[in-house]
């Protein structure tokens, strides 16, 4: 039985011939596209929706969060509250903001559980999965209700927060939802090449005769043409055709067995959708030619436009749920820092121009200030090579 007669009671055929009798309209099942063509499941077994989330998840979690309070950022580790150190105690920091971001991505909504100890105090901002998660908005008070598991719950137990949330909607969308049927259609080329050869129905080729065949004869020839590659004493499985029939395969390519042309596009759409750099999604673009300035200017566009727009959600996050006065940052100079060579470069102009120091120089590299000893090593070397420079033609 069917979905149809298991809803109904009826198969089609009987439903439509009833409805004819007694003029009542005949109810039919929803077309395809009317329906969600992909699942998240389905989604990330797709390699590009793979790629495209693990470049997402790796960008952001291995970032640091920062203290801002009163306009001055918290350097001491030991003055940071539990919330930045650990915003779950369950799960180690960076997976706390991997599974953040992977919930806004997939779903586009990020609910956080509220735990609190005894006193009332906030201990843990805890990720609920958004697929478990109901919202709705009574319409009297408009106020926002949520359930989770059969529990109901109120803002006060959980914060919501959403990726993009068109107007008069309570739930965000992510790419993942904007793009269902682009992803089901990548899916079915997926699976449509993985069973070209063997559910497709296609054959990998056709036994011609000139003259008429009966189909007992058909089906003869054709059993004995495939039971020749098994046989085992045949391990060549060279086939000996008589009469006027003759063989003719069906040829493809590998690379149109597998469609590869559009599975190559689907990865370049999955890179738009998600806002990915095609060099990050190891994917070239025909017609370009890469640089060490274009990647720096990809990198910096990837971190403004796709990856901010994720860490933006998370800073509002657990700065709301921090006491006020207190701003929680993430660090994305760790992204955004130079190569060595040119990093080095800068500082030097800085010192000779004189509006850096040592220190501050040590302090952008994450070093300690030099001590008293130090500093007078680093004055001899310079005293030293003083007079090599000054020897040097201008």
């Amino acid at each position: 039985m069917n979905f149809w007669q298991r809803l109904t009671g009826k198969t089609p055929a009987q439903h439509a011939a009833r409805a004819v009798e007694d003029n009542s309209p005949i109810v039919r099942l929803p077309s395809r596209e009317s329906l969600p063509d992909a699942s998240d499941d389905q989604a990330i077994g797709l390699i590009g929706v793979y790629r495209a989330l693990q470049v997402l998840t790796t960008s952001a979690g291995q970032l640091p969060l920062r203290l801002e309070r009163g306009g001055q950022t918290i350097i001491d580790t030991a003055k940071l509250p539990r919330l930045v150190k650990r915003p779950d105690p369950e799960m180690d920091r960076s997976d706390w903001i991997e599974q953040a971001v992977l919930s806004l991505a997939l779903d586009g909504n990020l609910f956080l559980r509220k735990v609190t100890d005894r006193t009332g105090t906030l201990i843990a901002a805890r990720i609920l999965p958004p697929a478990e998660v109901t919202v709705t908005r009574d319409p009297r008070t408009r106020v926002l209700r949520y359930h989770h598991r059969g529990e109901k719950l109120t803002t006060a137990d959980v914060y919501h927060q959403t990726l993009m949330r068109l107007p008069g909607r309570d739930r965000g969308i992510g790419p993942i939802q904007a793009a269902r049927n682009e992803i089901g259609a990548a899916a079915d080329v997926r699976d449509y090449a993985s069973n070209w050869f063997r559910g497709s129905g296609q054959p990998s080729g056709l036994l011609k005769s000139k003259g008429a065949k009966t189909a007992e004869e058909a089906k003869a020839q054709r059993d004995r043409w495939n039971e020749a590659a098994m046989d085992e004493d045949n391990p060549t499985g060279i086939r000996v055709i008589g009469g006027d029939t003759e063989y003719e395969p069906l040829l493809l390519s590998p690379e149109d067995a597998q469609w590869l042309e559009v599975r190559k596009f689907s990865v370049t759409e999955f890179a738009r959708l998600f806002g990915i750099p095609s060099g990050l999604m190891l994917v070239t673009l025909d017609g370009s030619s890469m640089t060490y300035s274009n990647v720096e200017q990809e990198w910096l566009a990837f971190t403004r436009f796709t990856l901010m727009s994720y860490l933006r959600k998370i800073e509002e996050a657990l700065t709301d749920l921090s006491p006020l006065g207190q701003t929680i940052r993430v660090d994305v100079d760790v992204l955004l820092r130079s190569d060595t060579t040119t990093r080095y470069g800068a500082h030097r102009i800085g010192l000779e121009a004189g509006f850096l120091t040592l220190d501050e120089v040590r302090a952008i590299e994450n070093l300690p200030p030099l001590t008293d000893e130090q500093r007078a090593e680093v004055m001899a070397r310079l005293l030293s090579a003083a007079p090599a420079l000054e020897e040097q033609p201008a």
